[in-house]
């Protein structure tokens, strides 16, 4: 590995390599929507964290994205369009526009900045970024803002974002790491010659072949092993019938054996030496729940019933008032 211009001995810590990861992908989108193509966008996203990384340290966190987009907004490769620049479906309604007014644009769709975010990453005030913003904005055939081709470039900048291919993605953390370690960071082998590759495969096919015979005489081992240890089928029983070819003959009639029950005890209670229910003296009333309150009070009712309730108009002489008048007299 060859150490850069810009090495950095510290360790980066761990709040910058996590804004630098989340910062990569949407300033990658970003860089190459604005130029219009995704090497030369490599190229300043990889100038702007470089020169991030050497900044980091003097500002507060909050001041990181502020700090990161107008670094990245400045980068010379993206102050034009590449010679071959292409923006291709959705995307189309970028090409028109100015590099500053992309820009305006592409920091909140691509970026996800706020207005003021925005407008300070680009070093404009609030409304010279809103006529950026408003220049940038797609249009119809009249001249009037177009509602649903904007929709259509920020969906389409959505799905660049989410679908970027792995080896990008692997290039983009390649890139972050030279720039937090200051060290020039060579690229996987992934890509290698079609020829090498050819030779290498070839290389690896006696070893292949190789462990293939080592498997197969270890799978025939096996299963001699577990042959031997299978014990031989029962022969025949004597006086058995020999089996034809092909048939196997039945095992024998298993022995059965018989014992009989012990005697049966005598039962500890039977019906015939219970006292029949219709036999008591009082089953009649037992029988009717109704029947045995008005049985309970027989006595009174009966009283009752000889007059004892019935109230009489004419009250019974009193005794007592007999020798009353008597005496009064």
């Amino acid at each position: 590995m060859m150490a850069s211009q810009d090495t950095v001995a510290s360790p980066a810590p761990a709040a910058l390599v996590a804004f630098l990861r989340g910062c990569e992908r949407r300033g990658a989108v970003f860089a190459e929507l604005q130029c219009g193509d995704p090497d030369r966008g490599d190229v300043a996203l990889a100038a702007a964290l470089r020169a991030f990384r050497g900044n980091a340290a003097a500002l507060s966190m909050a001041d990181w994205p502020a700090r990161f987009w107008s670094l990245l907004a400045a980068a010379p490769p993206l102050r034009m369009a590449a010679p071959g620049a292409r923006w291709p479906g959705a995307l189309s309604a970028l090409a028109t526009a100015a590099p500053l007014d992309r820009a305006a644009l592409l920091l909140r769709l691509a970026g996800g900045l706020q207005e003021a975010d925005a407008a300070a990453a680009l070093g404009l005030d609030g409304a010279a970024y809103r006529d950026a913003l408003a220049r940038a904005c797609p249009r119809d055939a009249l001249g009037h803002p177009d509602a649903a081709a904007w929709r259509a470039v920020a969906e389409a900048i959505q799905a660049q974002l989410r679908e970027l291919p792995p080896d990008r993605l692997a290039k983009l953390a390649r890139l972050r790491e030279e720039a937090l370690t200051g060290i020039r960071v060579p690229a996987t082998a992934s890509a290698k010659p079609p020829a090498a590759m050819t030779v290498e495969t070839r290389r690896r096919w006696p070893w292949i072949l190789l462990a293939l015979i080592l498997l197969l005489a270890a799978a025939g081992a096996g299963l001699w092993w577990w042959q031997e240890q299978v014990p031989p089928p029962a022969s025949t029983p004597t006086g058995a019938p020999a089996a034809e070819e092909g048939v196997s003959a039945l095992p024998p009639d298993p022995v059965i054996t018989s014992a009989p029950l012990p005697a049966a005890e005598a039962p500890a209670l039977r019906s015939d030496n219970m006292i029949p229910a219709e036999t008591h003296g009082d089953f009649a009333l037992l029988a009717d729940a109704d029947d045995e309150a008005y049985a309970r009070e027989a006595d009174f009712l009966a009283w009752y019933a000889a007059g004892a309730g019935a109230t009489s108009a004419t009250a019974a002489p009193d005794p007592d008032a007999g020798d009353a008048a008597d005496a009064a007299r």
